[in-house]
C-alpha cells in the first residue's frame, strides 16, 4: 500500500567525543496511510488519531514542532518544512473516521 503523504522530520542528538561536543542530525519519514501512521518504530491507527498540528517560524530557518495528538496522548516531532500536504490528506481521512473509536 502506497503512503497518501510522507514528511520528513528531523532528529537531533549530541554527541561528546574525546575532546569536543557535535550536534548529530539525522532524518525520518513520517508516512500517512488510509488506516495508520507510521514514524520511526511506532504505528498509530487512524482511529486514534485526533489531530495534527504544528508550528513553524521559517523566517529564520530553523525547527518547528509537528504535534499528532492521539488518544494517546501527544507525540511531537522536528520538522523543518511546513507539513501541508501531510495535513490536508489527513482531514480528507478525518470525516471517515472521526468519532469511530
Amino acid at each position: 500500500m502506497e503512503p497518501l503523504a510522507i514528511h520528513r522530520c528531523v532528529e537531533v542528538k549530541q554527541e561528546i567525543g574525546w575532546i569536543e561536543k557535535r550536534t548529530v542530525e539525522t532524518s525520518f519519514d513520517l508516512l500517512l496511510y488510509e488506516d495508520r501512521i507510521e514514524v520511526k518504530d511506532a504505528s498509530y491507527p487512524i482511529k486514534h488519531v485526533l489531530d495534527i498540528s504544528y508550528r513553524l517560524d521559517e523566517r529564520d530557518n530553523k525547527m518547528g514542532f509537528l504535534y499528532l495528538h492521539t488518544t494517546g496522548g501527544i507525540r511531537t516531532y522536528y520538522i523543518k518544512t511546513e507539513p501541508t500536504d501531510l495535513i490536508k490528506e489527513f482531514k480528507v481521512l478525518m470525516p471517515s473516521t472521526k468519532y469511530n473509536m
